[in-house]
């Protein structure tokens, strides 16, 4: 029987482009693999893309079990927010009850006694996934490009950040989802394994030089204070707790504190056997979503 892979987050930017990288082995039948899909709409978007769909729900229970039946490996995403605590136990749990062997967790870039709350929540989900005697992977990419590039294809004359001229590491979805393909389709060769994923740092005038290179614009850098993010963030709906540890995590890169923002690593190219992909090829990739030059 082909190793069966879930993908939790599967209609979002990892998890989809997680899909994606294991589409090949799927067709060739090496994986049995699934997408974790909430609604009707949801699970349409999987079939269109030609993905299996599967019911689930991390807050509602019923649909944990049923999803996980004969799953071997789960890609474990979880949402913005505190409640990821609780999302990963109950998935945790329903996998331990199902007999899946194998957790790949996509966590974030801190040291491992870091204060943040929302670095804390990923490492508390890690050591649970441990005890509870699965075999694991925990991969922890520091800045996501896909995040950056986001808001600046809105207004793709200024980058708007909160860490003044510090440095910071990126890494894409695309790389976090070739690495997380590789360590599902291979489980005995990454269990017991953590992997920071971070291929670039730059400041983000740095990045405003590249971009405004690639896309034949002027782009401005516009530092905006560490203190000012968490209103930001709040207006925007985010969650009160995770936005209120993100942005001390943000003022802690602001005040050079957080001394590892900028580190970069070379595994992701070991890992998954091409050149990574940084910010110049990124925004290549990516100029056809952006508005017209007015």
């Amino acid at each position: 029987m082909a190793h069966r892979i879930l993908i939790t987050g599967a209609t979002g930017t990892v998890g989809g482009a997680t899909l994606r990288a294991l589409k090949a082995d799927a067709e060739a039948g090496k994986v049995e693999l699934l997408g974790a899909a909430r609604s009707s709409e949801g699970a349409d978007k999987l079939r269109d893309a030609g993905f299996a769909p599967v019911s689930f729900d991390f807050d509602d229970v019923s649909t944990l079990r049923p999803a996980l039946k004969g799953v071997d490996s789960v890609f474990l995403l979880t949402g913005y927010s505190v409640d990821m605590l609780v999302q990963a136990k109950r998935l945790l749990d329903a996998a331990k009850a199902e007999g899946v062997r194998h957790i790949v967790h996509l966590g974030a870039f801190a040291a491992p006694d870091t204060p943040h709350a929302h670095f804390a929540w990923h490492q508390l989900i890690e050591r649970a996934t441990e005890a509870m005697g699965f075999d694991w992977t925990h991969l922890h990419p520091n800045f996501f490009m896909d995040t950056v590039w986001n808001g600046f294809a809105r207004r793709p004359d200024r980058l708007v950040h909160f860490i003044g001229d510090r440095r910071a590491s990126f890494v894409s979805s695309d790389d976090m989802a070739a690495v997380a393909a590789e360590a599902l389709r291979n489980p005995q060769a990454h269990k017991g394994k953590s992997y920071p994923l971070a291929v670039e740092a730059v400041t983000f005038n740095e990045l405003a030089a590249v971009l405004s290179e690639v896309t034949g614009r002027q782009v401005t850098y516009m530092p905006r204070p560490a203190a000012e993010l968490f209103p930001v963030m709040q207006r925007q709906g985010a969650e009160a707790n995770y936005a209120k540890s993100l942005a001390e995590g943000i003022a802690a890169i602001e005040s050079g504190e957080f001394a590892e923002a900028g580190a970069t690593f070379d595994n992701v190219e070991t890992l998954i056997g091409r050149k990574p992909i940084d910010w110049r090829d990124f925004a290549t990739t990516r100029l056809g979503e952006l508005p017209a030059a007015g």
